[in-house]
């Protein structure tokens, strides 16, 4: 039933925008009572979230067949950045909400993508940090350090795919020399330095 619903949802998003949404509009879709969706879905913003996460397994899925088809670590998040931005490319519930104008976008779906980005981003990041742990340990980084590099990573692309300033190529070529330079850092100091906010 929520998948139904959560369906009826992004049809409405991606023909006609966020604003033609409705829990009315979303019930006669699915063929079910505006209590039934109110029931699976909550409020217009919590809809907004699911919609979010859900698009969210897509990219997640690139991320981890990127991962795995690699040979190093670099590479791996160069291929995984790439490919979750090409998908954001491509994807037509994120260009709708990226595109639409101010008054269509009322606020939701937008927020959830930029300003109130946390659950996404650590949903994104636990599941990128346990890829990398499973295929390239013993990894160049303590637990805190790998905590920092990820959730850097994943901030840069979701970042590039909501507000794209270049192409997903040289986006990813730059997130992947980034995390080069600071695998060479931490190789070349011998010793862990400490995270911010680590508090060591």
């Amino acid at each position: 039933m929520r998948e139904r619903l959560l369906d009826a949802a992004q049809q409405v998003v991606e023909s006609e925008g966020w604003s033609a949404i409705t829990m009315s509009r979303i019930a006669r879709l699915a063929g079910v009572s505006r209590q039934t969706v109110h029931n699976e879905l909550g409020t217009k913003h919590a809809l907004a979230q699911a919609l979010a996460l859900r698009e969210l397994d897509r990219f997640l899925a690139v991320v981890r067949d990127r991962l795995r088809e690699a040979d190093d670590i670099v590479s791996g998040v160069r291929a995984a950045c790439r490919g979750a931005l090409e998908l954001g490319e491509r994807s037509v519930l994120v260009r709708t909400i990226v595109t639409s104008v101010p008054s269509e976008q009322d606020g939701d779906l937008l927020a959830i993508l930029t300003t109130e980005s946390g659950e996404i981003v650590e949903a994104a990041s636990a599941v990128v940090k346990a890829e990398l742990v499973d295929q390239f340990s013993p990894l160049p980084f303590a637990d805190a350090e790998l905590d920092v590099a990820v959730e850097v990573v994943v901030r840069l692309v979701l970042s590039s795919i909501t507000r794209p300033s270049k192409p997903a190529r040289e986006a990813a070529d730059e997130v992947a020399w980034m995390l080069g330079l600071a695998i060479a850092g931490r190789e070349a100091s011998g010793s862990a330095v400490a995270a911010p906010g680590s508090g060591t």
